[in-house]
């Protein structure tokens, strides 16, 4: 299983990407990759997750 990684997207959210485990009902694993992003402008209605604010605001990074 691989380490989580982060993201930065340049007038974006911080996008945390983690390995996500499902054991099926024959024992066999399936591992698939599964994203959270939280706001970094401050205008999101559902903090501290990212709603897509940032694309109605000027830029917050040069």
């Amino acid at each position: 299983m691989e380490n989580p990684r982060i993201e930065v997207v340049k007038n974006g959210p911080l996008r945390v990407f983690a390995p996500k485990m499902d054991v099926s009902y024959n024992e066999e694993t399936n591992e698939k990759e599964e994203r959270v992003s939280f706001c970094r402008c401050g205008k999101s209605l559902k903090q501290p997750y990212c709603d897509g604010a940032h694309k109605t605001i000027e830029p917050f990074e040069s």
